[in-house]
Parts: C-alpha cells; sequence; structure tokens
C-alpha cells in the first residue's frame, strides 16, 4: 500500500467490480442478468428523458406559450415516461440486489470456514496465519455491501454517459469542465480510502489479539480462576493497553483523512463555480441560447449526479477492493494449503509403519519429532509416555495422517499416507484430543458427530452406558435433545470429566480402525476412568488402540509402551520390563509419581 501509485490504486476498482460480478454470477446468476439489464434500461431512460427535454424546451420558450406547449407536450409526455421507466428500473435493480447480498456474504463466509477446515495442520503453523486470517474475514464481512455498492457504481457510470452524451451535443467544452469539478473530489476519495485501509493494516494484530483476549475475559468457562485468582485489575489494564493502542493508531490517521477530505472539496467547489461561469458565459455571448442553456442546466445535474456517486462509491469500492484482495489472497493461500495429497483409497489398517519418519514445524530449526521406526499392529494397545514436549502430539498426527512426515514415511499396511486421500485415512480414525470440542449442538449430535446417525437412537444409548454417561444424559431436561450449549437460551453445561466421557463416547460411536486417546481422563474421578480404560481393553482385539497419558498407572493396560524424550524413542516395551531397567525413564517418571 505504501509504494502504490493512484494508479495502481485505481485499477483496483475495476477488480474488485469484477470480483463482485463473478461473485453474484456464481450465487445467482438470474439476478445478477437482472441488474446488468436494468442498468443498461435506466441508463436508456435517462437519455431519452434528456432528449426529450431538449426537444421541449425550444418549443416552450417560443412567443405563444399556449402554442409551445401544444408543439412540445409529445416530447414532455415521452420525458416524463422515460423518466418513469427509468425509476421502475432502479427499483427492481435494488430488488435484485437485496437479494443478491446475503447470498454473496454467506459464499463469502462459507468458502473462508471450509477452507480453515480442510486446511492442512501445518497451515495454522505458518507465521502471520492468524492475521492473515483475520483480514479475509474482514473481507468477508464486506461481502454484505458489495453487490449494492457495485450496483451504484455501475449505474452512476451508466447515468454518466448517457447525460455526458447529450451535454456533448450541446457544447463539448461543458463535458470537459463538469470533469474537472469531480477530479479533485476523486482523488481525494481514493487517498483517503487509502489512509484509512492503512490504519486498519497497521492495527489488524493488536485487533486480532484483543478480540481473542475479550472471549476469554468474558466466557463463563474462566470466569472462576479470573475471581478467585484476582485478575481484574490486571487483565482489565492489559485489555485497555490493547485499546489504546489500536485508538492511537486509528487518531493518527484521522489528521490526514480531514486534510485531504477538505482540499478535495475545495477544489471540487472551485471547479464547478468554473462550470456555471462557464455556462453563463455562453448565454451572455450568444454561443448558446437561453433554451439550450436550459436543457444543459438539467443535463448538468444529471451528470453531476452521477459523477458525484461515482466518486463516492468509487471510493467505497477501491476500500472494498483492498480487503477482497486480502480475501482472495488468503483463499488462495489456504486452498494451496488444503489436505489434497494423493487419490489412494485407504482401507482399514492391519499394521501401520514408521520408516524414518521424522517432522519439523514451519519457522523450527529441531525436528519436533525425529526420524522414528516403528510398527504398530491391530489388537495392539500401545501407550505414549513422556514428558511435555517429549513429541507424542507430532507422533499421533503423523501416525492418523493428520499431518504427512518432513521426511521418512508413514503407511498404512503397503499405502504410504502421503499419496492417500486425507478423508478416507481420517474415515478410520477415531480421536478424543487433549482439548476436546464442547460443541453448541444437542447432547446426541455431541455422539454421532461426524457419522451418518442410524434409525433410532439405541447406539447413541449403548456407547453412552459405555463411558458411564447414559446416567447424566437421561436427567438432562430434554435428554438427547438437549443443547449442550449453557451460554445459549435454553441450554445445558457438563461439567469437565463428563465432556471427556462424551468425548470418548464419540470416538466409540465412530467404531474406529485406529483408536487414539489423548489424555482422555484428565478430569475424570477414579471411577470414570476405570470403566474408560476397562473399555479400551475390552474392544481393542477389533483395532490398532494408542493412549497417551501421564497418570503412569494407567499405562499397566497397554500391551507396549513407547517412551518419548525430546523428540526420540528413547525405550520401548512392556511396562514391568521397562519400569525394573535400570537407566529407564519410564522407571524414573514412574518412581516420581509414586512419591506424590
Amino acid at each position: 500500500m505504501d509504494d502504490a501509485t493512484l494508479w495502481d490504486m485505481a485499477r483496483r476498482i475495476p477488480t474488485a467490480l469484477l470480483q463482485t460480478a463473478r461473485l453474484a454470477w456464481a450465487v445467482d446468476p438470474h439476478m445478477a442478468i437482472t441488474i446488468l439489464l436494468c442498468q443498461i434500461l435506466s441508463g436508456v431512460g435517462t437519455a431519452v428523458m434528456l432528449t426529450s427535454v431538449a426537444r421541449a424546451l425550444p418549443r416552450l420558450t417560443t412567443a405563444d406559450p399556449r402554442t409551445g406547449l401544444v408543439h412540445a407536450w409529445p416530447a414532455l409526455a415521452t420525458a416524463t415516461v422515460a423518466m418513469a421507466a427509468g425509476a421502475a428500473m432502479w427499483i427492481l435493480a435494488d430488488w435484485a440486489t437485496r437479494r443478491l447480498n446475503p447470498k454473496i456474504a454467506s459464499a463469502a463466509d462459507l468458502t473462508l470456514v471450509d477452507l480453515h477446515m480442510r486446511a492442512e495442520l501445518a497451515a495454522y503453523d505458518a507465521e502471520g496465519f492468524s492475521d492473515r486470517s483475520q483480514a479475509a474475514e474482514v473481507g468477508a464481512l464486506r461481502a454484505v455491501d458489495l453487490a449494492d455498492d457495485a450496483k451504484t457504481l455501475t449505474n452512476g457510470f451508466v447515468q454518466l454517459v448517457s447525460a455526458a452524451t447529450v451535454l456533448t451535443s450541446l457544447h463539448p467544452l461543458l463535458l470537459g469542465v463538469l470533469l474537472l469539478s469531480v477530479i479533485p473530489r476523486g482523488l481525494g476519495g481514493v487517498v483517503a480510502a487509502r489512509i484509512d485501509y492503512r490504519t486498519h493494516d497497521r492495527t489488524i494484530s493488536s485487533r486480532t489479539v484483543r478480540g481473542m483476549m475479550r472471549w476469554w475475559l468474558t466466557t463463563a468457562d474462566l470466569a472462576d480462576e479470573l475471581r478467585a485468582n484476582t485478575m481484574r485489575e490486571y487483565l482489565h489494564f492489559w485489555y485497555r493497553t490493547m485499546c489504546d493502542r489500536v485508538e492511537s493508531r486509528e487518531l493518527e490517521g484521522a489528521r490526514p483523512y480531514l486534510f485531504v477530505t477538505l482540499l478535495a472539496a475545495g477544489l471540487a467547489g472551485v471547479f464547478t463555480l468554473g462550470m456555471w461561469a462557464s455556462l453563463a458565459a455562453l448565454v451572455v455571448t450568444g454561443a448558446m441560447t437561453a433554451a439550450i442553456a436550459g436543457t444543459a442546466v438539467v443535463a448538468s445535474q444529471t451528470a453531476g449526479r452521477a459523477l458525484n456517486s461515482i466518486v463516492r462509491y468509487g471510493a467505497v469500492m477501491f476500500h472494498h477492493g483492498l480487503y477482497l484482495s486480502d480475501y482472495h489472497a488468503f483463499v488462495d493461500e489456504v486452498r494451496s494449503m488444503t489436505a489434497s495429497r494423493g487419490t489412494v483409497q485407504v482401507g482399514v489398517p492391519k499394521e501401520i509403519h514408521l520408516d524414518g519418519a521424522g517432522y519439523t514445524y514451519a519457522a523450527k530449526d529441531a525436528p519436533a519429532l525425529h526420524p522414528v521406526t516403528l510398527t504398530l499392529r491391530r489388537g495392539e494397545v500401545v501407550a505414549l509416555v513422556g514428558e511435555n514436549g517429549a513429541g507424542k502430539s507430532t507422533l499421533i498426527r503423523l501416525l492418523t495422517g493428520l499431518t504427512t512426515a518432513s521426511e521418512g514415511t508413514v503407511r498404512w499396511d503397503d499405502t504410504d499416507l502421503a499419496t492417500a486421500e486425507a478423508e478416507s485415512v481420517w474415515r478410520h480414525v477415531g480421536l478424543v484430543p487433549q482439548k476436546n470440542g464442547h460443541w453448541p449442538l444437542a447432547a446426541r449430535e455431541n455422539i454421532t458427530l461426524g457419522q451418518r446417525r442410524e434409525q433410532g437412537d439405541d447406539r447413541v444409548w449403548a456407547v453412552a452406558d459405555r463411558v458411564g454417561m447414559a446416567t447424566a444424559l437421561r436427567e438432562l431436561p430434554g435428554g438427547l435433545d438437549t443443547l449442550l450449549a449453557r451460554s445459549v437460551w435454553g441450554g445445558h453445561e457438563l461439567s469437565g470429566g463428563q465432556w471427556q466421557r462424551l468425548a470418548c463416547a464419540r470416538a466409540l460411536y465412530r467404531e474406529p480402525a485406529v483408536l487414539v486417546l489423548d489424555e482422555p481422563t484428565s478430569e475424570m474421578d477414579a471411577r470414570g476412568e476405570h470403566q474408560i480404560f476397562r473399555e479400551l481393553r475390552a474392544m481393542a482385539p477389533d483395532r490398532i488402540t494408542i493412549v497417551v497419558t501421564h497418570r503412569l498407572d494407567n499405562v499397566r493396560m497397554a500391551d507396549r509402551v513407547i517412551v518419548l524424550d525430546r523428540g526420540r524413542v528413547r525405550e520401548q516395551g512392556r511396562f514391568e520390563d521397562l519400569v525394573a531397567a535400570e537407566g529407564s525413564l519410564l522407571g524414573e517418571l514412574y518412581a516420581l509419581s509414586q512419591e506424590r
């Protein structure tokens, strides 16, 4: 933006119009065609009206008013009909635009959300991703007004062409002077929009962080911690500081914005006076009759309104174009990072092989997971153990195809996951992550989410019973129909342990071939924890089960324990053998857990 010339900036307006036209055509081509035809017919109506006025005025200025009126009334009637038809076309175009606006806004928003959900997880690790995402979201929000503003701008062009044609036929000088009267205002609008966008761009990080923190400060989830630990004063100070940072940047842009706007308006006023002076001079010198001057007044006013509309909405569309560029650039970026790795369809695996598989996150020098060679087999329960940052979550991502290895290969049987169709892999995965979703949906959907629901709720109740949630769900006001969102009217909230049980039920409902549980019982009581691990052991023969837990007493139920240390596999084997081995990291961690 700082290096862009006014010509570069002006070229964004037709780009924005073209982008808007494409969006409109994509969501509703019939309404798009309706708007275009109405614009053209409205311009034709304006040209016919002005031409009829030009014919009528000389006849009205004859010596005999009655005779003049008799000769002028056909032209006046034509002008009236043309004006009414033009107004009707404008109303019809406005109706079509109101049908288009919400569709365009929804399409832009849905595209953005869908791409976020389909992007590779590595996209979220890219530097500045959150800022670019926020900027794109602003562009999507601007889509609400796109069709309306584009319609007004294009109508201004159509009206200008119609009026300018008549005005030029009266005297070419009038058109030139009229154009000069709006050039300063047009340039001022473009520069002002540039200042506004630059201010927005320089505050986007602060506003993003402020928006995130605002949710944390106002959500009921953290209300207890905030109050009991007397965090309010500091957090309020922190939030106010972020507000002041945004406010100071916006105030910096207010002074140049005002200066540019005043200068543009002053110059426009001077040129407008020049236009009227030129018209008066033409009449006084006899170069133009009073009747033609009257027509010129009507035509110039029509052209002036059209030019003002072009200036005003040209600046608006330029402004939209800046944010739309952010939107389309981000969409292209994320679209290139969606999980489209290959076309090979993956079936239920009997074994998962890691052959020198490692992973390094973007902008990181050291690997999160050094090359690992492992084989996991169906019917086996594998426990992943290690201190924080050991690489457990990264290993899970590779095993489940959530990310592809930076080096080496991960294969399900003989299929390299880097060549597999991602959805076909995830179709066989059931994941209970550390941070599971508290989805604001009915209790039933919180279990069946991601799967086609069968007729009846027998299977839903069955998995709820297996994780110890059946009684709690029956006690909800609406049973399985109860909305699980306390912040929404009529919603209900679960405890942390109950949410974990529900997440486990969601994974069991999938009946996955690869079941992964990452700290699945961290908020459960002893009874719930025992029930979950007993269920895991019972269903293990039909799948590959991977459990991550810091509660090492639960590791006993695993067939094999893999101990990670700083991104490397340090040891693996049966729990009893590793604990008894000299120098074992698992033995050290287990001994520490028993001292608590």
